[in-house]
């Protein structure tokens, strides 16, 4: 409960910050352009000669009278050289022509005359479009005219035809500050109210994430991460220490790549039970970001990683956005196919980055390391994104680099146990430890599900192609999981799954899996601790 807790706190406060900042950048425009900028009437004037006619109509107004003697007032106006009479009924209001004594209509010369003579600007009237309705009045509807005149200012006139009056200018500054005013108050109908169900539903996300805010405090401050004496969590003491150990989420309790032995009873935290399988648990196994070092004593699982300096050998550009990066493998201990290295990336503040990278070829022999980088350009939005990337790309054939490594339990399972049939599925730069798997594997039958964008982005399909024992389905034209979900609607079977990707595409694949009931003992992914 708490994880989701913390999961929807963060979704939560991004969808809050990007309404306080439509908020504030809204508010600072409204206060540098002022109401009179923003009402669409810098052209607009009221003109003095639509008064009470001088001349008498043909149809007098006794006749009115007889015709509608239960009118609470009835008033005559000229409108465009034009008798019209007004009569205010209880539920409603007639307008007739004074001469015809018929119901009034606005015709196009009529409506280009008031709309000239509410407007004082230097344009002349370009063309009268009649509408029905328009986008920018609101709550208004029937027969009209637009007039456009040819302005500085695109200047729109409305006229109701209905009854001969300019309903009002609209504008290009008009239609700025209608924007503004929408994202002001939360209102896309152009009501500009803050009377309706989305502003409810801010109001309701916002105390939720005041509330979870506070209880998220409350488990802070028991916890002590906020005590400048607090004792250093296992992870930041074995990082301190510079201890080979993974981590993808930086202590957060979410990659679940921290993990320790530790001898001494310990209890379970609810990020180490989602995270930590029944039998890791009852072995002692724990997640280091989620316990104090109080000198207990705790083993790391990977007593073969080591710090290593990899030297760059050679770079192939796959796709604008893939690049093979291949070093020298001299330094390198054994590893297994599916796990991978962290690469440290220096920082300028004199620091260091992780980020991981899973080797792209089977161990053994005296081969080359092979990893696969996807270009991630930074944005002004996110400036830290793509650091990893753009920093080993960077490197040229010869240039060296800092790495730890091997982490990592995506790994097959073993032949000698289950003869099942082997199911790879990997969308992307997901496809590096999945190639690394389907070479590793001879013994048992195997399946392989590539995604990609574009023809270019299937990596190592020629491989896959040449190999006559695998099964290859590239997918390009949809999505991976989709594929496969019929592929086991028309096999239906016992096979161990393999999959890696990028996270919607795993998140898709799992629920998928998910649905169809394979048993999680058979389901193996690697989400690059995302």
């Amino acid at each position: 409960m708490m994880r989701f807790a913390q999961w929807l706190h963060r979704w939560v406060g991004l969808v809050m910050l990007i309404q306080v900042v439509l908020w504030v950048v809204s508010g600072f425009y409204f206060s540098t352009q002022g109401h009179h900028a923003m009402s669409g009437h810098q052209y607009k004037v009221n003109p003095t000669g639509l008064v009470i006619r001088h001349t008498m109509p043909e149809v007098g107004i006794d006749e009115v009278w007889q015709r509608y003697p239960r009118a609470l007032s009835i008033k005559l106006y000229r409108v465009a050289d034009e008798p019209q009479y007004r009569i205010e009924l209880a539920s409603e209001r007639v307008y007739l022509h004074g001469d015809t004594g018929q119901p009034w209509h606005t015709n196009a010369e009529q409506a280009k005359q008031l709309a000239v003579a509410t407007y004082d600007g230097p344009g002349s009237v370009n063309s009268v479009v009649p509408i029905t309705e328009t986008n920018e009045l609101v709550d208004w509807h029937g027969q009209g005219y637009q007039v456009l005149f040819d302005d500085d200012l695109n200047t729109r006139v409305y006229v109701d035809a209905a009854n001969g009056q300019v309903i009002d200018h609209r504008n290009t500054p008009w239609l700025i500050a209608d924007w503004a005013f929408k994202l002001h108050f939360m209102d896309y109908s152009g009501a500009r109210s803050f009377n309706h169900l989305l502003i409810y539903t801010a109001a309701l996300l916002a105390l939720w994430f005041t509330l979870s805010g506070a209880l998220l405090l409350v488990q802070n401050l028991r916890r002590g991460d906020f005590n400048p004496r607090r004792k250093p969590t296992l992870l930041e003491s074995l990082q301190h220490q510079n201890k080979p150990i993974a981590s993808g989420c930086g202590g957060g309790g979410t990659c679940g790549l921290c993990k320790v032995k530790i001898t001494e009873p310990t209890t379970v935290t609810t990020a180490e039970s989602h995270l930590l399988t029944a039998t890791e648990l009852s072995a002692g196994i724990r997640l280091a970001c989620q316990h104090r070092d109080h000198g207990q004593i705790v083993t790391l699982l990977n007593d073969q990683v080591r710090d290593f300096e990899l030297t760059l050998v050679g770079k192939y550009e796959h796709s604008e956005a893939i690049t093979e990066m291949v070093f020298d493998s001299a330094p390198v201990c054994d590893y297994q196919a599916g796990q991978f290295m962290q690469f440290k990336i220096p920082t300028a503040n004199s620091g260091a980055l992780f980020r991981h990278y899973s080797f792209a070829t089977k161990p053994g022999g005296n081969q080359q390391l092979h990893f696969l980088v996807r270009r991630v350009p930074g944005t002004k939005e996110f400036p830290r994104a793509g650091v990893g990337s753009s920093y080993l790309l960077s490197l040229q054939v010869g240039d060296s680099v800092n790495a730890f490594g091997p982490f990592g339990d995506f790994v097959a399972t073993d032949s000698s146990e289950t003869s099942r049939e082997q199911i790879y599925i990997a969308g992307g730069v997901g496809i590096a430890p999945i190639h690394a798997l389907v070479a590793n594997e001879h013994a048992r039958q195997r399946h392989l599900f590539h995604g990609a964008r574009t023809e270019e982005e299937l990596i190592f399909a020629d491989d896959f192609r040449a190999d006559a024992s695998l099964h290859y389905y590239p997918v390009i034209d949809k999505f991976v999981h989709e594929e496969v979900a019929t592929w086991l609607e028309q096999n239906p079977g016992d096979y161990d799954f393999y999959v890696c990707g990028p996270p919607a595409m795993l998140a898709a694949t799992l629920q998928l899996l998910a649905d169809k009931k394979i048993p999680k003992s058979r389901i193996r992914y690697d989400d690059f601790g995302i």
